[in-house]
Formats: structure tokens, sequence, C-alpha cells
């Protein structure tokens, strides 16, 4: 999950729709200049003090209302031109739950949409046999399937985890009926970078709490020198991608089909939102491009988008 900053009020204002600053700009004005005056009475120590808060008054409703002018023409920048007008499916943004790789929330703040739902274009046709360069096309979360989907076929019993907080586990793996799992299996679909020792080392912790015997860690990267060094030491095996696409290779012909259609069935190249489940969207930020959350505002999850699939 990404490490977000942690978001000032100004931020949330800025972000907010042109409406709430133009009322909280017109509530400050009606207080300063007519609410606060009538409550003094003869009061004169506070009716001192009035008016000497007065200019602050004046200020704060002048901030708000130059934020609210600032929104009011961002709002019609964005979206006076056919390119940044919304699909439909952005207007009411399905009802979300609440954030991965390094990717500043601001740029959340200050976005277009994007006329198109995924910046990559799905292939005409579904391919026809395993590849590594496919492998490492897959989304996280088809990535995740497909790895449980390997371990069915060699006739374990896997569950995968729902989207939200997963706990260090991705899937469990069952020996035919027995209601405690025998392994655990965490997934990283990364090709930036290698998969460090701490990902492998927390994989390690979550099978200590859970009294789980043997953990597996998938990648379709590769894994740094500390972290193939610690699984040696713990029952901790380290599948990498070519390990992985050899795997399949061993599989029985029919059973490689049916993997590649669990990979390939539908849009398995755009990533999906680890809070909520459902495809994120292209769009475009101070930064550049990045995939977001469809649920955006409810849900702030973003990923740094690669130019092509890899």
């Amino acid at each position: 999950m990404a490490r977000r900053r942690k978001e000032s009020r100004l931020d949330l204002l800025i972000a907010a729709p042109w409406q709430i600053s133009t009322i909280l700009a017109f509530i400050i004005l009606v207080g300063t200049r007519w609410i606060s005056p009538s409550m003094v009475g003869g009061n004169q120590v506070l009716g001192s003090f009035m008016i000497a808060l007065k200019p602050f008054g004046y200020f704060v409703a002048g901030v708000f209302g130059l934020i609210a002018g600032i929104n009011y023409f961002r709002h019609r920048k964005n979206f006076s031109s056919p390119q940044n007008v919304p699909p439909m499916h952005h207007v009411k943004p399905r009802v979300a739950f609440v954030d991965v790789n390094k990717f500043d929330d601001r740029v959340a703040k200050v976005w277009e949409v994007s006329s198109d739902r995924s910046p990559f274009k799905q292939p005409e046709s579904k391919p026809e046999e395993w590849s590594l360069s496919l492998l490492k096309q897959l989304e996280w979360k088809r990535f995740e399937e497909l790895c449980a989907a390997f371990y069915r076929e060699v006739g374990l019993r896997a569950e995968t985890i729902r989207c939200g907080a997963d706990g260090g586990v991705d899937a469990k793996l069952f020996r035919g009926d027995t209601p405690e799992p025998e392994s655990i299996i965490q997934c990283k679909a990364w090709n930036f970078r290698p998969v460090g020792v701490k990902p492998v080392r927390e994989l390690f912790g979550v099978m200590a709490h859970q009294k789980i015997g043997r953990g597996i860690f998938m990648t379709t990267s590769t894994y740094t020198k500390e972290a193939i060094e610690f699984a040696k030491e713990n029952p901790i095996f380290l599948i990498d991608g070519e390990k992985f696409f050899r795997m399949i290779g061993t599989l029985p012909s029919e059973a490689q089909r049916k993997l590649l259609s669990v990979a390939t069935d539908g849009d398995y190249l755009t990533p999906t939102c680890p809070s909520c489940g459902t495809k994120m969207v292209g769009r475009n930020g101070s930064k550049g491009n990045f995939w977001g959350c469809l649920n955006y505002p409810r849900c702030k999850q973003t990923f740094v988008m690669r130019e092509t699939p890899v």
C-alpha cells in the first residue's frame, strides 16, 4: 500500500467544489459585518474587540472567496472541452471503501479525467500461448488469481483474499478438507524493481503469528540477494517470474490453456483498486499520468502508471 501524506485542511478545501468555499466566505462575511456587532450590546470592551476583529474577518472571507474563484475557473477549464468531459460512470461514482506505489496524493487533488477508461489498448485477440512477457503484463489482482489457480491445478485448495487489508496474505493453500492452511502466499506483480528482504521478512512474521509452517512468495520480478538468503534460512519458497513461467510449462496442455483463460479473461492490463475491487482509470495530474480509483474522492488510491506494459 502506498504511504500517503497527511492531508491538511487547506488541501481538502482546495480539492472541494467551489460552492463550498463560496458558502464559507458568505457565512464569515455576514457574521463579521452584521451578526457579531448585534451581539455586542452595550459592552464597550467587547465592542472594541469586535471592531479590532473586523479586518481579520474580512480577510478570511476574502481568502475563501479567492479559493472559490480559483476552483470555479479550474472547474470551467477542466470541463470546457470535449476531451475533458468525463464518461457517465464518473458522474455518479459507485460506493467505495478506502490506499500502491510511492505517489504523492496531492496529484489526486488537481486531476483531469481521461476520456478513456484505460490508456492501455486491449489486444484485439487473446494470446494463444503462454510467454514470460504475458506474465509480466498481468495487473496485480489478475496475477494473484493466476497464482491461486495454478495451485488448484496441482491438486490443492486455494482461497484468495478479498480486496482491502489482506494482512500480508494474498492466498491460502489447503490440502483436502482440512480447515487450517498448510501454506500462505504473498504475491507481488512488480516489474520495476526486485523484491527486497523486507516484504519477505513480513511474510515470515505473518507465518509466525498465524502458526503456518510454510510461506510462498511469488512475483513477476526477481529477488535481491538479501531476500534469497533470508528465505533459505526459513521455510519460505521464492518463485520469481521466470520460475513461475517454467512451472506453468510443466502442467498438462489442458491445464495450461485453463490458466491462460484465467489470466486473459476480460481486461487483464488495467490495475484493480486494492480498496474497492473496481478497475482503475487513467488520469492526468500535475506530476503526469497515473492510475486513480473510479470512486475518487471517496477513495484516493493511486498507482504510478507505466507508459506501456512491459
